[in-house]
């Protein structure tokens, strides 16, 4: 039922006919969204949703007057770590709904999700975790992985933040500032993946559960960080059913099936190898295929539905 409405204060007419109120949830840096994700409201509107586009920080915001709080671009929360997780676990006290759901969240909000990936037998790069006790040395994880090249970023962040290329020609470099780094949050480390550079980072977008549309992220040269503001390039792509399958079967892994998700990889030997697995806030590209906005939308209606 509408928070704002009671069987006493609203005929039963009336109140099969109040609009579902939806907020989409971004960051003070993007008030309108950013780019194809503005596509999303006036798809929403078209089935009938009354849509707010809400900043995260916003104290004036009354969270429990909606009837879902649909997250989209907060992307500044893992510079606001704790203040975030405040403010998830604040809704959860309001028991408002979010989508996707709050524990999905809270699971893919730390990287070490790829660790329990891995046990269930998926195809995940192989990774190590570094804690703030833990004193390997650069030489130590790059050989540990059995790689000449490594990748390190934090378990919780976003757009390449704090993330470092290192090989044996910048080990020295990259030590000064991951060693302060690694006094204050988790790593994960990873062997670097040439196919990043050769080919690059493969997206496949799922709306509930169905695959929508994929993209290729290409890093600029000498570069291998994909994310635009470095400045890396999207194409659109297609792929075939065998990847498509691949990336199908890591999210029927899940406990829950997600309202949305973007699956990241790389492809190597035919095998799709999965990076990151994003169920939080993803770009998802929906300029990209002109029906993803009208799939999204619909997917969010009937995830509210299926409550």
């Amino acid at each position: 039922m509408h928070p704002h409405l009671t069987p006493q204060s609203q005929p039963e007419d009336l109140r099969a006919q109040a609009p579902i109120r939806l907020a989409l949830v971004t960051s003070a840096e993007l008030p309108n969204l950013f780019g194809g994700e503005q596509l999303l409201p006036p798809a929403l509107s078209a089935l009938g949703a009354q849509v707010s586009i809400c900043i995260w920080t916003d104290v004036t915001v009354q969270w429990q007057s909606f009837d879902a709080v649909i997250i989209r671009c907060p992307w500044d929360y893992h510079e606001k770590l704790s203040d975030f997780l405040n403010w998830l676990n604040r809704l959860r006290e309001l028991q408002v709904k979010v989508v996707n759901d709050l524990d999905t969240l809270m699971w893919n909000l730390n990287k070490k999700y790829l660790f329990e990936l891995s046990q269930k037998h998926l195809p995940v790069i192989p990774s190590l975790c570094v804690t703030p006790d833990n004193q390997r040395s650069l030489a130590e994880l790059m050989k540990q992985l059995d790689s000449k090249q490594i990748v390190i970023k934090p378990v919780q962040s976003a757009g390449a933040w704090r993330t470092l290329r290192v090989n044996l020609d910048n080990m020295l470099e990259a030590d000064r500032d991951f060693s302060a780094w690694r006094r204050e949050q988790d790593f994960l480390v990873q062997p670097f993946m040439p196919e990043i550079m050769s080919e690059g980072e493969w997206s496949l977008i799922f709306f509930d559960g169905k695959f929508s549309h994929a993209l290729i992220k290409r890093a600029k040269a000498g570069d291998f960080r994909v994310q635009s503001d470095h400045g890396g390039t999207v194409h659109s792509v297609e792929v075939s059913a065998d990847m498509q399958t691949q990336a199908q079967t890591i999210l029927n892994a899940l406990e829950r099936m997600p309202c949305y998700a973007r699956v990241d990889g790389v492809l190597r030997d035919g095998q799709f190898m999965l990076m990151e697995l994003e169920l939080l806030e993803p770009e998802l590209f929906l300029e990209l295929n002109p029906e993803a906005p009208q799939r999204f939308a619909q997917a969010i209606m009937h995830a509210l539905s299926a409550s």
